[in-house]
């Protein structure tokens, strides 16, 4: 039973519905195949007929890569490659070189594609911890978050590619500031204070320097730390002044920053963060990307760890797909405190299977995101 269990989630009664066609293969619990994927759920009597068993179905492709899968990347290794990208494009914008221009360019074609491939996996990154340097994982944070809440928002391929450069490129005025702030016990000491506030035009003087002149680019770098009521810097510029880009990069910075890491504050639960830009949106953030944003993470965004009724902690692979509320998730960790070896899919509609609360978790033992994700 826990094997099959372990490869397939509970079906419902309301999960059915008269002229459907079926998108996965629906079995009994003692494994059965009673119905394959691609039949139409002809009348009411065909629905009662398979609801006299208790059901189950295979996870669907969308939600699980099979091993072996030719139409999957494995996103964390992805973002390994990436991250290395990024340290070669600012180690060569250290040293004025301007082949890192081209360089800029295919890589956010990369992240373009990957956010539209595997958003979920995306979302996984974002959340989970990892052992990157901050000023270096922070900037791909930002470029995943911006190129979701655009491609959410209808922007267009280029002005998600846009977008990414920004991200990536947005913190390089203060790069090695960045990271002393990431480890710094205590408070922002003046002089740090004055290097963060003129970054973005630091930034963009960088830029510059190697003939990087695309100023859609420029804008959204200069401009992502105003905010909406005008508080912000380097101008003050308030909403109306304020480039698009430039809105839906302070929504993705803002955030990424708040459940990050940092020795001088702790990072917030997801549940709290989004609860920050709930209070937020409209006077510091543009409510339209706020509110994307929200809608993107779901109210379990992939990454987060959840107690269930039962006492296990389980993570969140992948965001429901019949509701928000129903996400696919998978127990790491037993009801007594013992990290399983092998993750097990949990079905939301058993009780002592229900999520109970979001939650914090931190082991000595790494966890296999891969194999978490199906990507191995």
């Amino acid at each position: 039973m826990e094997s099959i269990m372990s490869e397939r989630v509970r079906l419902t009664r309301k999960d059915l519905h008269v002229g459907m066609t079926v998108p996965w293969n629906i079995y009994d619990l003692e494994g059965r195949k009673l119905l394959a994927s691609g039949q139409v759920l002809r009348d009411q009597q065909m629905i009662d007929h398979l609801c006299q068993y208790v059901l189950c179905h295979d996870i669907p492709e969308t939600h699980v890569a099979q091993k072996g899968s030719q139409g999957k990347l494995n996103v964390f290794d992805k973002t390994h490659d990436y991250i290395n990208r990024i340290e070669k494009i600012f180690n060569e914008l250290d040293e004025g070189k301007q082949e890192c221009v081209d360089k800029i360019a295919s890589l956010v074609k990369d992240i373009q594609a990957l956010c539209a491939r595997e958003p979920d996996g995306i979302l996984g990154v974002i959340h989970l911890d990892n052992d990157y340097p901050y000023s270096l994982f922070h900037p791909l944070q930002c470029a995943y978050l911006s190129v979701m809440i655009a491609r959410r928002a209808g922007f267009t391929d280029a002005e998600c590619q846009a977008l990414a450069a920004a991200g990536i490129l947005a913190n390089i005025g203060m790069r090695y500031t960045q990271e002393t702030l990431s480890k710094q016990h205590g408070p922002i000491k003046p002089e740090q204070d004055r290097i963060v506030k003129q970054h973005p035009r630091k930034s963009v003087d960088i830029l510059r320097q190697v003939g990087f002149d695309n100023e859609t680019i420029i804008n959204i770098i200069l401009e992502h730390h105003e905010r909406c009521d005008g508080s912000g810097y380097p101008h003050g510029f308030k909403r109306d002044n304020i480039c698009r880009g430039a809105l839906v990069l302070a929504v993705a910075d803002s955030y990424g920053a708040m459940i990050s890491s940092h020795n001088y504050h702790e990072p917030l639960l997801i549940k709290q963060g989004l609860h920050k830009f709930l209070v937020d949106k409209g006077q510091l953030f543009e409510v339209q990307f706020a509110l994307l944003l929200i809608k993107e993470l779901t109210v379990y965004p992939p990454g987060s760890f959840v107690k269930l009724t039962n006492g296990e902690i389980a993570v969140v692979v992948y965001r429901g797909k019949m509701s928000p509320m129903e996400p696919l998730l998978k127990s790491i960790v037993g009801t007594h405190g013992e990290q399983y070896a092998n993750p097990l899919v949990r079905d939301l509609s058993i009780h002592e299977y229900k999520i109970e609360s979001i939650c914090a978790y931190h082991s000595e033992n790494q966890l296999n995101y891969g194999k978490l994700w199906g990507y191995v």
